[in-house]
């Protein structure tokens, strides 16, 4: 990674506004690790898709020093295809967050791999499977079991089926990603419920929304995400920077959270940190 933006011209210092310029020189200190970024083509999203080498860019210009990353592929097309082409990466500064399906051959086969995180991707226009436990129990009791990281946008679980998902699997730990500034009182009331349910920052941009949360219910249950490519990591860097919370929250949600729960999968998968 660029230290300290050694690259960056006086000239291209001066074209970025002040107020960003502070949120990204906070930034640098935090060792950021975003839970929520894609890699590889995308049929859907062809224009905003990048390649490894184009997604460490970006991740550098953010001082986004470690991700979560998931492939388009496993989303968009065929989740095994998708998690070959996220293990030939191997880049060091990318944990993955392999695509899985309910099939107990597929969950065998992704064993191998001893994953610590997956992306969960059951809608209509993916892969389309109940997340009930009468077509999925076997899988969340994997996961459950291990400790593993697991994401799955709000766009494709009803809160409904979160609430149900978690009393099934309560030690499951999940991410809610892509939730909205209209989210809290369908959200608050989970997080009081279910201490292993996060949910990431991405698209929780409201004016002082995260201090609320913050002051209400602690930061523990908190992650930095970005939504890239498809977002710039602009906005969640600069709501986190402005917030009126104390240092350490800032850290927790940064990347220490993530790592945590890492940290949880790493030792039930047998993984050495």
């Amino acid at each position: 990674m660029r230290d300290d933006r050694k690259s960056r011209t006086r000239a291209e210092e001066r074209l970025v506004p002040d107020g960003v310029a502070l949120s990204l020189q906070e930034a640098a200190a935090w060792d950021l690790f975003d839970v929520n970024v894609r890699v590889g083509p995308s049929g859907v999203h062809g224009e905003l898709a990048l390649e490894p080498a184009e997604l460490l860019q970006e991740m550098d210009d953010f001082y986004i020093r470690s991700a979560l990353v998931s492939h388009w592929a496993a989303e968009e097309y065929d989740a095994a295809i998708g998690d070959e082409a996220l293990a030939r990466i191997a880049e060091p500064r990318f944990t993955p967050a392999w695509g899985i399906l309910p099939e107990a051959s597929f969950i065998d086969a992704l064993a191998v791999c001893k994953p610590l995180a997956v992306r969960i991707t059951p809608g209509l226009r993916q892969h389309s499977f109940s997340l009930g436990r009468w077509c999925a129990g076997p899988m969340f009791e994997y996961l459950q079991d291990r400790s593993i990281v697991s994401l799955i946008s709000r766009t494709d679980i009803t809160w409904d089926e979160v609430a149900a998902l978690l009393e099934n699997f309560p030690r499951l730990p999940l991410v809610l990603l892509d939730t909205g500034y209209r989210a809290d009182r369908y959200l608050f009331p989970l997080l009081d419920r279910f201490p292993s349910l996060h949910f990431d920052t991405a698209t929780y941009l409201a004016h002082r929304q995260l201090e609320s949360v913050v002051e209400q219910r602690g930061s523990g249950q908190l992650l930095f995400g970005s939504r890239l490519p498809l977002f710039t990591p602009a906005s969640a860097i600069g709501v986190l920077a402005s917030a009126r919370i104390a240092e350490p929250d800032k850290r927790a949600i940064a990347g220490d959270n993530l790592r945590r729960l890492l940290a949880q999968a790493k030792a039930r998968t047998g993984v050495q940190a």
